[in-house]
């Protein structure tokens, strides 16, 4: 009996017109320390037009250790050994990623919102006038949340003063070692303290802050970078978003992902909604095909061959894990159940060269 099945067609996007320029890199480091001129000069030498994204906090609350781990590579026990951040480390996130920033860690004992009394008023706006996105990491167990909380709360306003277009995340780090309901807990409360103290300055109606648990030892640390990390990539999102919706209906798939394959960060997924441990499910295969591509690496022309350079089916039970490459820095990882694999491998095959020729169209006309 003939199966009647469904060819993707790609639809059709737009992009908007602020996209994101790509200078070349560069990588230095900021001192502290309260001296004005140094810093402002280290910090105009080194001014590009790459996006920034901030990563700040209380000292000892996981700020080095996450940017380790999501972007060196580093394993969480490994970063018990970490020193202390003492200057504001800037870093060029380019180098075999498709992503393109800069990433700033500043020193938990650096606080922006005293320091405007003390330093040259153009220091400070040319740290938050070209930054996108402002990550405020807590831990709630060993900091005191009142200390956290009023540091978070000058931060938000001494940011969003000098631009009013940042956007806050707040990551409330190191929840592997409390329960799910103390979780629910820690949100309720720092969304309820935070948004007070807003309230009383008549701001809790133009600043939006999400709030979000995160780990380095599972994969909750990965996702929250994601969602960071698509904040810089808006002008892409939707258009990749409404490729992965006809992928997925055409080939009766579960849920889709296109990863960046060095940092293990989602760029863009369909618009099904999703849970822990499907994102994991798919985090796993990255690093399985990445492990076995080590071992049976492949060369061509003399020259090795990307990992992930290959398709890979994976069976668990009933379910079909696939991974396709896009592209050098991209991957397609999808989830099919068994019992809905009436498209056969071929007409999958197919319905990816579709998207992989959208995607690719996507960012030509992005200039990515």
């Amino acid at each position: 009996m003939a199966h009647e099945v469904a060819t993707l067609e790609v639809p059709e996007w737009s992009i908007a017109a602020d996209t994101v320029l790509k200078p070349e890199p560069g990588s230095r480091q900021l001192s502290a320390s309260p001296s004005s001129a140094s810093l402002l000069s280290a910090n105009t030498s080194t001014c590009n037009n790459k996006p920034k994204i901030l990563l700040m906090g209380l000292s000892k609350s996981g700020k080095t250790s996450i940017r380790n781990v999501i972007f060196h590579k580093m394993s969480a026990n490994e970063t018990q050994f970490l020193d202390p951040t003492h200057k504001i480390d800037k870093i060029d996130i380019s180098n075999k990623s498709f992503l393109d920033f800069q990433l700033w860690d500043f020193p938990g004992k650096l606080d922006i919102s005293h320091l405007r009394d003390k330093e040259d008023t153009s220091t400070i706006e040319k740290i938050f006038v070209e930054a996108r996105v402002l990550i405020f990491v807590i831990d709630p167990v060993e900091e005191k949340h009142s200390i956290a909380i009023d540091r978070l709360h000058g931060t938000i306003l001494e940011a969003y003063k000098i631009n009013p277009k940042i956007k806050f995340e707040v990551f409330i780090h190191k929840s592997d070692s409390i329960n799910e309901d103390q979780k629910i807990d820690n949100i309720r409360e720092m969304t309820h303290r935070i948004n007070r103290k807003l309230m009383a300055a008549g701001l809790q109606d133009r600043i939006l802050i999400s709030f979000r648990t995160t780990s380095i030892y599972d994969h909750s640390i990965f996702e929250a970078m994601s969602i960071v990390c698509q904040q810089l990539l808006e002008n892409i999102l939707s258009p990749f978003e409404n490729i992965l919706n006809a992928f997925v209906s055409s080939n009766k798939m579960e849920k889709a992902f296109i990863f960046d394959l060095h940092p293990k960060i989602f760029i863009a997924t369909d618009s099904s909604t999703f849970d822990m441990p499907t994102y994991e499910l798919c985090c796993d295969m990255l690093d399985l095909i990445a492990d076995m591509g080590c071992i049976y690496q492949e060369y061509e022309g003399g020259e090795e061959r990307g990992v992930f350079s290959t398709c890979s089916v994976i069976k668990l039970n009933d379910t079909l894990l696939h991974l396709k490459q896009i592209n050098r820095h991209l991957a397609l990882v999808c989830i099919q159940m068994q019992q809905d694999t009436a498209c056969t491998q071929g007409i999958v095959d197919y319905n990816f060269q579709q998207l992989k020729h959208g995607i690719q169209e996507v960012l030509k006309v992005a200039n990515l």
